[in-house]
């Protein structure tokens, strides 16, 4: 996969964990949570760009030990569109796709990344998402379909009504992209939002209006997307990580 290339987004600080600390560098089983997204993500394409913000300095001593990443400066934390946005600056110029990842999911299984890259490149595709099925939808961005069944939205649950927050289907924040879409779609991306950010999420819309619909990939263990955004969180997250250890004898 020598065209492939990963952005992980680790800019934000994390309100909701009530702490100092930027959330991507807080444990689970004795390691910061973003270690166990760059191994994943170096387990599956050759090239890793981590977008680093509050804190970067921290979280690039944190990664020390992988000499082969590459970081990109995201100074103002902008949203995800801009994040990415950043990030497309450090790829080389033979990368044809990218895989988007959370440094906050730090159960997402190589498996995962493996079969999302593998559909993405089946047909040479533009976008696709992996997304989940939450009995508790809450904090996720739901996925909206048209009368067919296409994706025609992500919308974030800031944004959404009270019927489209009834969804159960949601965006788990991973993505492969094709990234001369990419440099044609994020230009175009507003903050006309609850947020006051530029959505990543905004280039579905503009897909889909571009007749340009994104495929999609489910995954059905959920708690490999968990985005860790809260103690609770982090607790869960321990908790699955411990399993899947004595699952694997360590």
């Amino acid at each position: 996969m020598k065209d492939m290339a990963a952005v992980i987004l680790a800019a934000g600080k994390g309100t909701r964990m009530k702490s100092d600390k930027v959330k991507v560098l807080h444990e689970i089983s004795g390691r910061p949570m973003i270690h166990y997204v760059v191994e994943t993500a170096l387990a599956v394409v050759p090239c890793v760009v981590v977008v680093v913000g509050y804190q970067g300095e921290q979280v690039r001593k944190a990664l020390v030990d992988y000499p082969m990443l590459r970081f990109a400066i995201q100074e103002e934390q902008l949203g995800t569109g801009h994040a990415v946005m950043t990030a497309l600056l450090k790829l080389d110029m033979t990368t044809k796709d990218v895989v988007v990842l959370c440094g906050d999911t730090p159960l997402i299984r190589k498996r995962t990344l493996n079969s999302l890259i593998n559909e993405h490149k089946e047909g040479a595709k533009m976008l696709t998402l992996l997304t989940t099925k939450l009995e508790n939808p809450s904090g996720y961005g739901r996925i909206l379909l048209d009368s067919e069944g296409n994706v025609c939205r992500i919308v974030e649950e800031s944004d959404a009504s009270e019927e489209q927050r009834n969804i159960k289907t949601v965006n788990t924040g991973t993505y492969c992209i094709n990234v001369d879409f990419l440099k044609m779609f994020l230009p175009t991306l507003d903050a006309d939002n609850a947020q006051g950010e530029f959505y990543l999420t905004d280039i579905v819309q503009g897909a889909y209006q571009d007749n340009v619909p994104a495929y999609v990939i489910r995954v059905e263990d959920s708690f490999e997307v968990l985005g860790v955004n809260t103690k609770k969180d982090l607790a869960i997250a321990d908790g699955q990580w411990s399993i899947r250890a004595r699952e694997r004898g360590d």
